[in-house]
């Protein structure tokens, strides 16, 4: 078994794209709702990362009992901001802000994280020149390892809005080869029987150490874990560790995919920049 170093692929991506980065000095609007500490931490991580290579980071805070109004208004204002590239607004939202009304109001040219109608919609008609960056980091993960995934058996538990569903499209998409692609969740019936013939099995449900050996013996997959779990104190995943030793190539948590998934947010805003201005 071979563990996937996240942290090494996202440095060799910020790398290869410095030079643009520093060209283009791009500005990107972090927005957040109340002061969850996971989230904060989230935030300064992303900062860290922007002071290295030229990106300009606005923070901006709202209270939790931000009316729902007020809070579209602006983030419709921050996103007609000529002096802002990109805007992200991170999750998840109290119950009372609807994101896909939020998604409604950022213009799709500043849209880093590909949830406004235009930007998502172009996964499915396979035309979109950015991705949502948590799916488009397991992408980048294998292709960064060399892993050739056309016509493999891809098995991706959890079907949210979020992860599931567009990381979906993306294994489909002819840009990328085109992978045979079952989604499964918790309604699917005898979910093992899929993930013991599955090459790549992606992992995004959010429940600490769901997959087990079970699920994977004598296969030997790709174990792609997606999942942020807080388990007594720690950061798990939503593979258990004893399950690693049935993988040809695993990635951890953490270290796995959240360092990719920034690397490929700041992509994304370099993209929209170079495409838009």
């Amino acid at each position: 078994m071979y563990r996937i170093d996240g942290k090494k692929i996202s440095n060799l991506m910020m790398e290869e794209n410095r030079e643009k980065f520093e060209k283009y000095k791009p500005k990107l609007a972090v927005v957040y709702v109340g002061d969850s500490p996971s989230t904060l931490s989230y935030i300064k991580s992303k900062s860290k990362i922007a002071q290295n290579y030229s990106i300009d980071i606005k923070i901006v805070n709202f209270d939790e009992k931000v009316s729902e109004e007020k809070f579209l208004t602006e983030i419709e204002s921050i996103s007609k901001n000529k002096d802002i590239d990109g805007v992200i607004v991170e999750k998840p939202l109290p119950e009372h802000l609807d994101i896909k009304k939020v998604s409604e109001v950022i213009d799709y040219r500043k849209d880093v994280d590909c949830i406004t109608p235009t930007n998502y919609g172009k996964l499915i008609t396979d035309d979109f020149i950015i991705a949502p960056s948590t799916p488009m980091a397991v992408i980048n993960i294998l292709k960064y390892e060399n892993i050739d995934f056309t016509g493999k058996d891809v098995a991706i538990i959890g079907r949210s809005e979020i992860v599931g569903k567009p990381l979906s499209l993306l294994f489909l998409s002819k840009k990328f080869g085109g992978a045979t692609v079952t989604v499964l969740h918790s309604k699917s019936k005898d979910i093992p029987e899929f993930t013991k013939r599955a090459d790549i099995i992606v992992t995004a449900v959010g429940k600490p150490f769901f997959l087990t050996k079970e699920y994977v013996q004598n296969n030997q997959p790709i174990l792609i874990d997606v999942g942020i779990n807080y388990f007594e104190g720690k950061i798990v995943g939503d593979i258990s560790y004893e399950t690693y030793q049935y993988s040809k190539v695993y990635t951890p948590v953490p270290g796995g995919v959240g360092p990719v998934t920034v690397s490929t947010l700041f992509k994304n805003l370099l993209i929209l920049k170079e495409n838009y201005g």
